[in-house]
């Protein structure tokens, strides 16, 4: 069975428990269609995102909520802590790149990380 971006952004929308505002869904279907293709490049050779279709849009849609995170995340004039005496307030807390791992190691069988041992001769 295939998938749709469509499919990885229900998902990513599903994982990450609440409704997004309206101005943030164009952002999360962006980066949808970005996780999509940046982890379909980098699949071992011979292996289809078709045959792995539900690991590959959950692992797409968690890489898809990184990137939407670190857009949120990114300095836009706004205030990103506030203190006031004791009082301390910060927004923020879910680790991007902690949810990217999680997403990799989900596709760990199946992603060529480029790493591979070669024979030497002595």
């Amino acid at each position: 069975m295939g998938y749709t971006y469509l499919d990885i952004e229900k998902k990513a929308v599903c994982l990450l428990g609440y409704k997004l505002p309206p101005e943030d869904e164009e952002k999360l279907g962006c980066v949808c269609a970005a996780a999509a293709e940046s982890l379909s490049r980098r699949l071992r050779s011979g292996v289809k995102r078709e045959d792995i279709s539900e690991i590959f849009t959950t692992a797409a849609a968690m890489t898809a909520i990184a990137m939407y995170v670190e857009l949120a995340s990114a300095p836009s004039g706004g205030v990103s802590a506030f203190t006031a005496g004791k009082l301390s307030v910060q927004l923020g807390g879910r680790s991007a790149e902690a949810i990217r791992q999680s997403a990799e190691s989900m596709l760990g069988a199946y992603i060529d990380d480029g790493f591979a041992f070669k024979g030497v001769q002595g």
